[in-house]
């Protein structure tokens, strides 16, 4: 016998019929199997490559693209955020402050990566 509670309890800080809550988990889903699959078609036709002209051409096209996409994402996400129901006892100045700490560390690794690899190695490697 399966204890369903605790699904119950998230469930009631999830409002899964709300609209943009779908949009979001689809364009969570979307992004990184956009870039992927095209990474990949890319990788065996080289058709965005002969398309553009260039390898470097391609990547950087595609690279803007995803970064384009991400934005759409994230303004998916935060406005799938403002209408879902609030977590009480995160709802303080130090849960707030907390995710700012959790924000500032994937920000430092996002940016050290993307320094580290460079624009084209971040989208489609080299």
């Amino acid at each position: 016998q399966v204890d369903v509670g605790a699904m119950a309890r998230l469930f009631g800080y999830v409002d899964v019929t709300d609209g943009d809550f779908a949009v979001a988990v689809l364009s969570i889903a979307f992004n990184p199997l956009f870039w992927n699959v095209v990474a990949r078609w890319e990788h065996k036709t080289r058709a965005l490559s002969r398309a553009f002209g260039s390898p470097r051409a391609a990547c950087y096209c595609l690279g803007t693209v995803i970064l384009l996409l991400n934005c759409v994402r994230s303004h998916c996400f935060t406005e799938a955020m403002k209408s879902q129901p609030r977590l009480e006892g995160l709802d303080c100045r130090w849960g707030y402050l907390l995710g700012l700490a959790v924000l500032a560390v994937g920000t430092v690794f996002v940016i050290s990566s993307f320094l580290a690899l460079g624009f084209v190695g971040t989208f489609l490697g080299e």
